[in-house]
């Protein structure tokens, strides 16, 4: 279990690093946006496959992802960041798992553990759910260093492009290279990037316009 954190673990590493009190509900936007994996833990759970139907029910040992196709599902899934137990919105509803294989999975009970149709037994609980570790790293890259570095202005990025355009034209005046012009770096850029000619020609008489007022 070193590989997973639960969410309060990982609320509070996310919060030391950022100097800032973070909650659930912080993680519940990343998982909104489909930036984090939620993953269900109930040790024990019978699990039956729902796309192999033969197949005989397994036990639940490790994680396994809840899968976020399903819009409603994620809704209340991601509620259960925020403290709102869910509910299932049919008789016997329960989430979708995900195995490393893509195999897809649901839990399901025997007749004497059976909870009630509309029991939230049929979903996840707030201290049931966790996520990778690895993920949390992931996301630590993404949310903290773009905090660090400072924005890039855009009158340095067009003057940052005009160099590279007077780079890319001398290259073409050599003895038998003919001479290189905007057109040709436009539809070269084209080429290379698939990018509309059009629009990469605004930006580089965009470049040349910046740097013609500046100096």
């Amino acid at each position: 279990m070193r590989r997973w954190l639960s969410i309060q673990q990982a609320v509070d590493h996310l919060s030391a690093l950022s100097e800032e009190p973070l909650t659930s509900d912080d993680l519940a936007r990343l998982a909104e946006d489909h930036q984090l994996d939620l993953y269900w833990y109930r040790p024990g759970q019978q699990l039956r496959y729902l796309d192999q139907p033969g197949k005989p029910n397994i036990v639940l040992k490790h994680p396994l992802r809840l899968s976020p196709t399903h819009n409603s599902d994620w809704r209340a899934i991601v509620g259960i960041l925020r403290q709102r137990p869910a509910l299932p919105a049919e008789e016997n509803d329960t989430p979708t798992l995900e195995d490393t294989d893509g195999n897809r999975l649901r839990i399901t009970f025997d007749f004497r553990n059976r909870p009630e149709p509309y029991s939230s037994r049929w979903y996840p609980n707030y201290g049931e759910l966790v996520v990778r570790r690895r993920d949390l790293e992931r996301l630590e890259n993404e949310l903290f260093s773009a905090e660090d570095e400072p924005p890039l202005a855009p009158d340095l990025l067009l003057d940052v492009i005009w160099q590279l355009e007077q780079m890319a034209m001398e290259n073409g005046r050599g003895d038998h290279t003919p001479v290189h012009d905007l057109d040709w770096l436009t539809h070269q850029l084209s080429d290379r990037s698939h990018l509309d000619p059009v629009l990469l020609g605004k930006i580089l008489h965009a470049a040349e316009r910046q740097h013609s007022t500046h100096y």
